[in-house]
C-alpha cells in the first residue's frame, strides 16, 4: 500500500473519529432533579431518602413563615437562627444542597406596591429573609414580580418593580446569590374586578427585563404559561432556574409533569432547553406522593425526548 493511500486511510479515520455522524442529534446531559419542600419540613431521615433516589437538590419553600404582620423576623431572630442551623447541619449530613429559595409572596410583600415607604419595608423584609437564610448558601434567590393589581395600575407598577429588582439585586449578590424573577399566570388580563400579576406573558417578561440589571435572570413556571418552551427560546441563556410541573397556563394546576390532565409538550420543552444550553436544575414545584415518582417521571420524559433524535 502506497504512502499516500494510507494517509488517506488515516485521514479518513480521524475524521469518523471526531466528526458526529451527519443527522445524528447531540443531546445535553441530564439535569441534576429537584424539588421545592417546605423548609420547616426537612427532615434529616427525608433528605437521606431523596438523595438515596438521585435528588440532589431543593428550593426551600414556606419561608413567609419567618416575617410577623409587620413584616419584621417574627418571634425571635435567635430561635430562627438556631433553626436555621439545624437545617444545615441535615443537610450536610445527607449530602443535600439548597439550589434555591422561594421568597415571600402576597399582596403585603409585593415588589411593586405603590406607596414608596411600604415598598421600602417589603425591600427591607426580603433581605432580612436572604441574610436568615444565607448560612444554607442558596445559589438562587427566586422573587415574585408582584401582587394581582388594581386596574389602571400597570405602568406605575412595573416602575415600582424595575426599582426594587435594582435594590434587591445588590444585596442578593453581596449574599453571594443569584436573583431571578419568575413569570406568573396570565392568560387573560383580567381576572374579576383586578388585573393579573406582572410578567404574565413572553412579550411583557421582555419588555420589563429590558429594564432590569443584566445579571438578574429569568425563572421560568411551565405551569403558568401555556407553550412554556416559548419563553425558554425568548430568554436563552437569561433563564437561571425552572418550577418544573405540568398544566395549560390558565390555573395553578402543578401537576406532576407525567400527569395527563397538563398540556405540556416536553419533548419541545427539552429541545428548547437543550437549543438555549439549560445546565441548572430541573427542579419540581409540583404535586407528587413520592419523591420516587419525581425521579420516574424525569426518566420517562428523558427517554420520550430521546427517542425523537
Amino acid at each position: 500500500m502506497g504512502r499516500i493511500m494510507r494517509n488517506v486511510i488515516h485521514i479518513v479515520i480521524w475524521l469518523w473519529l471526531i466528526v458526529p455522524f451527519s443527522g445524528t442529534a447531540q443531546p445535553r446531559k441530564t439535569n441534576e432533579i429537584g424539588y421545592a419542600l417546605d423548609f420547616q419540613k426537612i427532615s434529616l431521615e427525608r433528605m437521606q431518602y431523596a438523595k438515596s433516589l438521585g435528588i440532589n437538590y431543593i428550593e426551600l419553600s414556606g419561608v413567609s413563615a419567618v416575617l410577623g404582620k409587620d413584616l419584621s423576623i417574627k418571634d425571635s431572630a435567635i430561635s430562627w437562627t438556631q433553626k436555621i442551623d439545624s437545617l444545615k447541619d441535615i443537610l450536610d449530613a445527607s449530602g443535600m444542597k439548597v439550589w434555591s429559595i422561594h421568597m415571600p409572596f402576597s399582596k403585603q410583600m409585593d415588589l411593586s406596591i405603590l406607596d414608596e415607604d411600604t415598598r421600602q419595608k417589603v425591600i427591607e423584609a426580603h433581605l432580612q429573609v436572604v441574610a436568615l437564610f444565607r448560612p444554607l448558601k442558596p445559589q438562587i434567590v427566586l422573587f415574585h414580580p408582584s401582587y394581582y393589581l388594581e386596574k389602571g395600575e400597570r405602568e406605575h407598577r412595573v416602575t415600582q418593580l424595575i426599582k426594587s429588582v435594582k435594590e434587591l439585586y445588590k444585596g442578593v449578590r453581596d449574599h453571594g446569590a443569584k436573583m431571578v424573577v419568575e413569570n406568573m399566570l396570565g392568560p387573560q388580563l383580567t381576572v374579576g374586578e383586578r388585573e393579573r400579576p406582572l410578567l404574565r406573558t413572553v412579550a411583557e417578561c421582555q419588555e420589563i427585563f429590558k429594564h432590569f440589571p443584566k445579571q438578574v435572570g429569568l425563572a421560568v413556571d411551565m405551569c403558568h404559561i401555556a407553550l412554556p418552551e416559548k419563553l425558554l427560546l425568548a430568554f436563552g441563556k437569561r433563564v437561571k432556574t425552572l418550577h418544573v410541573s405540568n398544566g395549560n397556563g390558565q390555573a395553578e394546576y402543578h401537576y406532576l409533569p407525567c400527569d395527563s390532565r397538563g398540556e405540556n409538550n416536553w419533548v419541545a420543552i427539552f429541545k428548547a432547553l437543550d437549543q438555549i444550553g439549560y445546565s441548572g436544575v430541573f427542579m419540581h414545584e409540583c404535586k407528587y406522593a413520592d419523591e420516587q415518582e419525581l425521579v420516574d417521571c424525569y426518566q420517562t420524559l428523558w427517554n420520550q425526548y430521546l427517542n425523537t433524535l
